[in-house]
C-alpha cells in the first residue's frame, strides 16, 4: 500500500511509526526533573480540569499524565537530533511547549523560539524566566511570520498546534513557509480523524512523502493523541 492509498490514521501508523523508524522512542523516555516541573507548573492544572470534565477516573487520569508529560521533552530531543536552532510554534496557549523549547535552547546556549496565539494566557512566571530567548506574537501565524522576516531569521523546526478546523493548518503552513530553512522539520499535533485538521495534515504528508506518524498516548479527554513529523520543505 502506498501513502496515497492510506485512508485512516490507523493505517498510517502501520506504515509509518516513529518507534520503528527513528532512534527516539517516546515510550522509553525518562523526563528530566526540570522538564517535568515545567509540565507540572503550566499544564497539569489544565489537564486535571480537562480530565474531570470528561469523567476520567483517577487511574485513567494518571495513566494519561504518564504519557502527556513525555511529549514536550520528546520534541526537544527531536530538535536536538536534527540540530535545530530556531523554532516557531503556532498555538501558544499557556506556554507548555513554548517554554520547554526555550529551556532546551537555553541549555544549548543558542537559538530562539517564536510563538503566536490570538490570546495571551501564558504562565507569567515563565514569561519572565525565558524572556531573553523567546518572542511571543499576539496574533496569527501571518503576524508571527512577518516578525521573523523582519528579524531576517529562518526556522528549522515548526510546531503546529493551533486551530483544528479544516483548512486552518494549510493556511498556517502557507503563512510561515516563507521563513523555513533549507532542511526544516514540521511537527503537527492532533492527527486524528475526529478533527477537521486531519485531512489538512494528511495532504501535507503527501507533499514530500517523508513523514512519520506516532502516538503520544491519550489526551485528558480520554481520546488517543497522535502527531506527525514531516521532514523537509513544504
Amino acid at each position: 500500500m502506498n501513502n496515497a492509498e492510506i485512508l485512516s490514521w490507523v493505517e498510517w501508523e502501520k506504515h509509518s511509526t516513529l518507534e520503528e523508524k527513528a532512534i527516539l522512542n517516546l515510550n522509553e523516555l525518562i523526563v528530566p526533573i526540570e522538564y517535568m516541573q515545567i509540565w507540572k507548573d503550566i499544564s497539569m492544572p489544565v489537564q486535571y480540569d480537562k480530565a474531570r470534565r470528561h469523567g476520567l477516573d483517577r487511574n485513567a487520569t494518571m495513566a494519561c499524565f504518564e504519557q502527556l508529560v513525555k511529549r514536550p521533552y520528546f520534541l526537544t530531543l527531536l530538535a536536538e537530533q536534527h540540530q535545530c536552532k530556531n523554532i516557531a510554534e503556532i498555538g501558544t496557549a499557556e506556554g507548555l511547549q513554548f517554554y520547554t523549547f526555550a529551556h532546551h535552547l537555553l541549555d544549548k546556549g543558542s537559538g530562539h523560539v517564536w510563538s503566536c496565539d490570538l490570546r495571551d494566557v501564558r504562565n507569567r512566571t515563565y514569561v519572565e524566566r525565558y524572556n531573553k530567548n523567546t518572542t511571543f506574537c499576539l496574533g496569527d501565524s501571518s503576524a508571527m511570520s512577518n516578525v521573523i522576516v523582519s528579524e531576517n531569521e529562518k526556522i528549522d523546526f515548526f510546531y503546529v498546534d493551533a486551530s483544528h478546523k479544516k483548512g486552518e493548518v494549510l493556511a498556517d503552513v502557507e503563512n510561515v513557509k516563507k521563513v523555513q530553512s533549507e532542511n526544516p522539520i514540521w511537527v503537527f499535533d492532533d492527527f486524528d480523524e475526529r478533527f477537521g485538521c486531519f485531512d489538512d495534515i494528511r495532504s501535507l504528508c503527501l507533499v514530500n512523502n517523508n513523514f512519520q506518524v506516532y502516538r503520544v498516548g491519550n489526551a485528558a479527554s480520554g481520546n488517543p493523541n497522535h502527531q506527525v513529523v514531516i521532514y523537509g520543505k513544504l
